[in-house]
């Protein structure tokens, strides 16, 4: 591949997920993921930062990458969106760029012919797993997001609960330095399903009969455990699909 596509490609990535739990500092995002009876769907993005934000997601790149920092404001490039999207199986069927008043903005759809595709999802990040199994009853599914990974969800769980009796002092520092950052933060995550919603994680609230939705803004985060549960956190519902035809592992 050539160095330039993987460069945008990282980007995509940085700027679309992972870097929402390094960075923070006035963005706002809402995502929204539709699974349909058979698997396939959509993925619609909504996504706004201060150009200054994206000098800091720069900055951030180039001290991670050692210089070899990709370019940030690919996401914002229809055409580099969807050539990566399209290297995974998804089709870019919308993407509305525009900056003004000192802010990039972008709205973009995506559609998936079925749940392996969306696994792959370039806009959740390398590092998000999801899974797809049967529900706890007959006739039920459950949908997994994490993020992060599974494993950095159990690491980031083990260490919020250490946090309630041990005082960390480097983690307390982290956290203050962190909150300074998370000023405008507003992120929204929101799952809609082919089948009537029965369970879902206590980070989710139920918005309609097949739908749940998870939000974070920066004046949710008030201690060093929350900040350190929603860097890694996990999504999950349990619905209704008897009457699906849907991959379950």
């Amino acid at each position: 591949m050539p160095m330039a596509d993987h460069r945008c490609m990282q980007a995509i990535r940085i700027v679309a997920f992972l870097l929402l739990a390094v960075l923070g500092g006035c963005l706002e995002m809402e995502q929204t993921i539709t699974l349909e009876a058979d698997g396939s769907g959509k993925q619609v993005m909504k996504m706004a930062m201060r150009e200054t934000t994206l000098a800091d997601i720069a900055r951030a790149s180039a001290a991670a990458e050692l210089g070899a920092a990709p370019n940030p404001k690919a996401v914002f490039d229809k055409e580099l969106v969807g050539r990566e999207l399209e290297a995974t199986g998804f089709k870019l069927v919308e993407h509305k760029a525009k900056a003004e008043g000192g802010k990039r903005s972008v709205d973009l759809t995506a559609t998936f012919a079925d749940f392996a595709t969306l696994a792959k999802s370039p806009l959740c990040g390398s590092a998000a797993e999801w899974t797809l199994t049967a529900g706890p009853k007959a006739g039920t599914a459950k949908l997994t997001l994490y993020p992060q990974g599974r494993k950095a969800w159990g690491d980031a769980r083990a260490k919020a609960e250490s946090m309630k009796t041990d005082v960390d002092a480097v983690a307390a520092d982290f956290f203050r330095k962190k909150q300074e950052q998370l000023s405008g933060l507003d992120l929204t995550l929101r799952f809609k399903v082919p089948g009537n919603v029965l369970v879902w994680t206590a980070n989710m609230e139920k918005t309609g009969d097949q739908e749940v939705t998870a939000r974070i803004t920066a004046e949710q985060i008030k201690t060093p455990a929350e900040l350190v549960r929603r860097l890694a956190p996990r999504y999950e519902v349990v619905f209704d699909a008897k009457d699906c035809k849907l991959p379950l592992d």
